[in-house]
């Protein structure tokens, strides 16, 4: 019987072994840092798409709030103060009955009265740093107030079919709403951690961070209220109800700011009684945090700047204001 060889087999070194799985770690490591790179980019621009959207929709809520703004004119009385003040009214005066006259006060006209000689306007440059939201200035007439960081308004707009109902506020400090045309309507930015601040409705639904409640978020508040009960509650001291009253519409909105385009320059304070006007445009600037450092709790690190990449990106947005018009130059205060 004929036995024949085999063949020797030939196998892989331990040099080649180990060459090999080299190889694979590298190619590994090449392939993972290439997908987390891709991970971290579209990431990145996933949010940065999220906060342009984000942007755009409340840039267009506040556009349109403010393009239902409305103003009521003073009323124009040069032309029957002339004729009081008038050889016309002398005529007309003598001719009625004193008793009539003095009925009607025509006997007591004061002619610094009635040519406005001693009014006065309030400062806009120590209103500009007036708390809007603590203070108890109101308007006398529709209109516009506002400041670098905070503007209330008065728009008109026909209630929608659920505001008829017969609505309470959420809490007992919340104002309750009454179905209204005449709205004010009121912008701020709420610190994280406000006292009776506004509080999200779905913070309910967040695991407790403490024995505590969650601490009241910060970020963009709208409020809408009847202008009748949002006076009386500054007028009345009921201040507290109005800071808990409104919506967080944006929780990643760390500043809003304001200016005011009169005709000609641009102005960081306003008020529709004082320049007796509504403004031509208004210029609304909103700061957008880092998502992921806002949800974390930690909005100062938000809105700061590492390594070159901004966390904060601002967006702005000039709104024109359908009934605005030129301010006139006043020649007593010499301002517009």
């Amino acid at each position: 019987m004929l036995v024949r060889n085999a063949k020797p087999q030939r196998g892989f070194t331990i040099l080649e072994v180990v060459l090999t799985l080299s190889m694979a770690v590298v190619l590994m490591s090449l392939v993972g840092a290439t997908m987390q790179f891709y991970a971290n980019n579209m990431n990145v621009r996933d949010m940065d798409i999220r906060r342009i959207q984000l942007a755009t929709s409340v840039m267009q809520m506040i556009a349109d709030d403010l393009r239902a703004t409305i103003y009521t004119e003073e009323f124009d009385s040069s032309v029957l103060e002339g004729f009081l003040t008038g050889a016309v009214g002398q005529a007309v005066a003598g001719a009625v009955d004193p008793a009539m006259s003095e009925t009607l006060g025509l006997d007591a006209v004061d002619p610094s009265m009635l040519t406005g000689d001693g009014s006065t306007l309030e400062d806009p440059a120590a209103m500009e740093t007036l708390d809007l939201m603590a203070s108890t200035l109101t308007l006398q007439r529709p209109g516009i107030i506002g400041n670098q960081f905070e503007m209330q308004f008065d728009i008109s707009r026909l209630p929608r079919l659920e505001q008829w109902q017969q609505t309470l506020g959420e809490s007992t400090a919340e104002l309750a709403d009454i179905p209204s045309d005449l709205k004010t309507v009121t912008y701020y930015v709420q610190p994280p951690g406000a006292v009776g601040g506004v509080s999200d409705p779905l913070q309910g639904f967040l695991p407790q961070q403490s024995e505590n409640s969650n601490p009241v978020p910060g970020g963009l508040v709208r409020r809408e209220l009847d202008r009748a009960a949002n006076k009386w509650a500054v007028e009345s001291g009921g201040m507290a109800g109005l800071l808990a009253t409104g919506d967080l519409v944006a929780a990643e909105v760390i500043a809003i700011e304001f200016a005011y385009f009169d005709g000609a320059i641009w102005q960081m304070f306003w008020n529709s009684d004082n320049m007796q006007s509504l403004p031509v445009a208004i210029q609304v600037k909103i700061t957008i945090g880092d998502p992921a450092a806002i949800q974390s709790g930690d909005v100062a690190a938000a809105a700061t700047t590492e390594n070159g990449v901004v966390g904060a990106r601002s967006f702005t947005q000039i709104i024109q204001i359908p009934a605005g018009r030129i301010v006139p130059l006043n020649a007593t205060t010499g301002v517009m």
